[in-house]
C-alpha cells in the first residue's frame, strides 16, 4: 500500500450520498449490479488523458463537480499518467473536504504490456536464467507483437495492482478488470494451436487469474473484479469471441456463488451494436448484456462516439463545415510542395554542416509534399487525416526544423527557403482539413437523419454525441456509459445531453436503426 494512500472504497452509503447531491440527475443513476454502487449514467474514461496535461486534471475535477462519480482507467493508459492524473486529482479534492473517498468509483484494469511494462519485462525474459517453466509468468507471456505484449497471469496481476495502487495513491480499487484478454487467443490462433486448444487454455488462464483476484479481494487491495473485452459482442461462432457465459462459470467454480466477479466492460456504439444485439449465450438465445443484466453484473460501456464502421473509424460527432479551394488547387499545392523539397534536398541541403546521420533524417523528414502527391484525397475519414496530421506529419516537420534551426538562423539561403516552405505546409494542411471536416460534417448530418428516425422529435436538435450517448444510456442492464471528456467542453456537452429522457423500450430503437 502505498504511504498516506486515500483509505477506504466506494459504498453504496457513499454513492447515494453523491448522488443524492445532485438532483437534476439522481433519478439516472443506476446500481452497478451486484456490487449496490450508485454509478453516475456516464462515467469519466481516462484513455488518451495525462496526468502532464492541466485540461485533462481540469476536465475530471469538472466532471465530478457536475455529477460524475465513475472514473475509468488502465494501467497502459498514457503509460500510468492516466492513473496519475486520477490520483492527483482524488487526493486534492478528497484532501479539500469536497467529496470523500467513499462517493467515487474507480475502475482500473490489467493485462496490456507495453510502455514501461513493456521494457522491464522484456529485459527479464532476454535474461537466460529467467523462469520460463510451465506456468511460470514469462512463459504465459503472449508475445503478441513487438512493443505489445500481453498477460493475465497471477505475478504479472499482482505487480500491476501494486503499481495501480501507488500511481492512484489508493487504498483499494473498487473494480479491477481484466483488459482484453482476447489476446492469448488471438495469438495462439495465428500461432498454429488448436482452436479448441486455444480456447480451453484461454479459459483456464481465465479461471487461475480470477482465483488470484478472489484473493486480492480477501487483502482488500480490490473490492470486485471483471473483465473489459472487445470481443464479447461477437457471434457464437467468432474463434476469438469472449463467452460471457463461460466466464461466470468459471468464476462460479470454485465459489459457489459467493464469488466477487461483477463487472464487465464491452464496446457498444451506433455502429457496433453487437452487445445488445448479437444473441450469442446460452445458445444464441440471449445477447452479452441480457445475460449480464440475469447475472445481476454491472455493465460498462467504452468507445460510445469511436465506432469502427464501414472500413474506417467514425467519430460520432459534430463537424463544422469549412470553406476549401476546389480539389484541382488542393492538388496542385500539394505538387508545388514536393517539387519545393525535391528543390530544398538537392539544393540548400547539399552544403549543410550536418552529420550524416542527421542529414539522411532531414531527407526523409521533408517529404511530406512527396507523401501526399496522389494520395491526399484518397483517406477513409477525418479521423484518419487527423491522425496522420499530428501524429505523423506535425512531428516530423517539427523535428526536422530543430534539426536545421541552428543552421538557418546563421544561413539566410537556407533561413528562406525553410520559411518558404513552412508556410507552403501550414496553407495545404489547412486547406486539407477543411475537405476532410466538412466531409465528416455531411457524414454527421447523415447519420443524424438515420439516428432521429428512432428518436422523439423533441431530442432531434441535441448533439450527435449527445443522441449517441442517450441511445446507450437508455439499454436496460447498462450501468454507466464511459466517455472521454478531456475539456471543459466535452464534458459540458455530455452531461448536459443528459438532460434528455431515457428512451422507452430502447431495444426497438437500436433494431431500427440502419447505419
Amino acid at each position: 500500500m502505498p504511504e498516506s494512500a486515500l483509505s477506504g472504497f466506494a459504498s453504496s452509503e457513499g454513492t447515494s450520498r453523491f448522488r443524492d447531491r445532485f438532483p437534476t440527475l439522481a433519478s439516472d443513476f443506476n446500481r452497478l449490479g451486484r456490487t449496490d454502487l450508485l454509478c453516475s449514467p456516464v462515467g469519466f474514461g481516462t484513455y488518451r488523458c495525462d496526468v502532464r496535461v492541466a485540461e485533462h486534471k481540469a476536465a475530471l475535477v469538472k466532471a465530478i463537480r457536475m455529477g460524475v462519480n465513475l472514473i475509468d482507467t488502465s494501467a497502459n493508459y498514457a503509460d500510468g499518467n492516466a492513473e496519475r492524473m486520477i490520483g492527483e486529482v482524488l487526493g486534492l479534492m478528497v484532501g479539500s473536504g469536497e467529496i470523500k473517498r467513499d462517493e467515487i468509483i474507480i475502475v482500473s484494469k490489467g493485462g496490456y504490456i507495453q510502455g514501461e511494462n513493456y521494457q522491464r519485462i522484456a529485459k527479464l525474459a532476454e535474461d537466460k536464467a529467467a523462469g520460463l517453466t510451465p506456468g511460470a509468468e514469462l512463459n504465459e507471456i503472449v508475445r503478441y507483437s513487438k512493443g505489445l505484449w500481453h498477460s493475465i497471469h497471477p505475478d504479472f496481476l499482482k505487480d500491476q495492482i501494486d503499481r495501480s495502487l501507488q500511481r492512484m495513491n489508493l487504498e483499494t480499487i473498487d473494480a479491477y478488470l481484466l483488459h482484453n484478454p482476447e489476446y492469448y487467443i488471438q495469438w495462439a490462433i495465428k500461432d498454429g494451436i488448436p482452436e479448441d486448444e486455444a480456447r480451453e487454455i484461454y479459459e483456464a488462464r481465465i479461471q487461475k487469474a480470477f482465483s488470484y483476484l478472489e484473493q486480492e479481494v480477501t487483502n482488500g487491495r480490490i473490492k470486485w473484479y471483471g473483465i473489459s473485452s472487445n470481443t464479447f459482442g461477437k457471434p457464437e461462432d467468432a474463434v476469438d469471441r469472449t463467452a460471457l457465459e463461460k466466464i461466470w462459470m468459471a468464476a462460479d467454480a470454485k465459489t459457489k456463488g459467493s464469488n466477487h466477479f461483477a463487472v464487465i466492460q464491452l464496446p457498444l456504439n451506433l455502429y457496433e451494436p453487437g452487445g445488445l444485439l448479437e444473441k450469442n449465450q446460452e445458445k444464441s438465445t440471449k445477447s452479452v448484456i441480457e445475460f449480464a443484466r440475469e447475472k445481476d453484473l454491472g455493465v460498462l460501456i467504452n468507445r460510445p462516439l469511436n465506432a469502427f464502421g464501414k472500413n474506417m473509424l467514425i467519430r460520432l460527432a459534430d463537424y463544422p463545415e469549412r470553406e476549401f479551394p476546389p480539389v484541382e488547387e488542393i492538388t496542385d499545392l500539394v505538387h508545388d510542395l514536393k517539387l519545393q523539397e525535391e528543390e530544398f534536398k538537392n539544393g540548400p541541403l547539399k552544403d549543410v554542416a550536418l552529420n550524416p546521420q542527421a542529414y539522411d533524417a532531414v531527407k526523409k523528414l521533408l517529404s511530406v509534399g512527396e507523401w501526399l502527391d496522389g494520395k491526399w484525397q484518397h483517406l477513409p475519414s477525418f479521423e484518419e487525416w487527423r491522425d496522420l496530421l499530428y501524429t505523423v506529419i506535425k512531428p516530423r516537420m517539427q523535428y526536422a526544423f530543430d534539426l536545421l534551426q541552428g543552421i538557418a538562423l546563421s544561413d539566410p539561403g537556407v533561413f528562406k527557403q525553410l520559411q518558404d516552405y513552412a508556410e507552403s505546409i501550414d496553407e495545404t494542411m489547412e486547406h486539407i482539413t477543411n475537405y476532410y471536416l466538412t466531409m465528416a460534417h455531411e457524414r454527421s448530418l447523415a447519420i443524424h437523419k438515420v439516428v432521429d428516425e428512432v428518436l422523439p422529435a423533441e431530442d432531434h436538435e441535441i448533439s450527435l454525441s449527445q443522441k449517441a450517448i442517450l441511445m446507450l444510456r437508455s439499454i436496460e442492464g447498462v450501468s454507466s456509459v464511459l466517455v472521454g471528456m478531456r475539456s471543459d467542453e466535452y464534458v459540458e456537452d455530455v452531461i448536459f445531453g443528459l438532460q434528455a429522457r431515457k428512451l422507452e423500450n430502447a431495444e426497438v430503437a437500436w433494431k431500427r436503426l440502419e447505419l
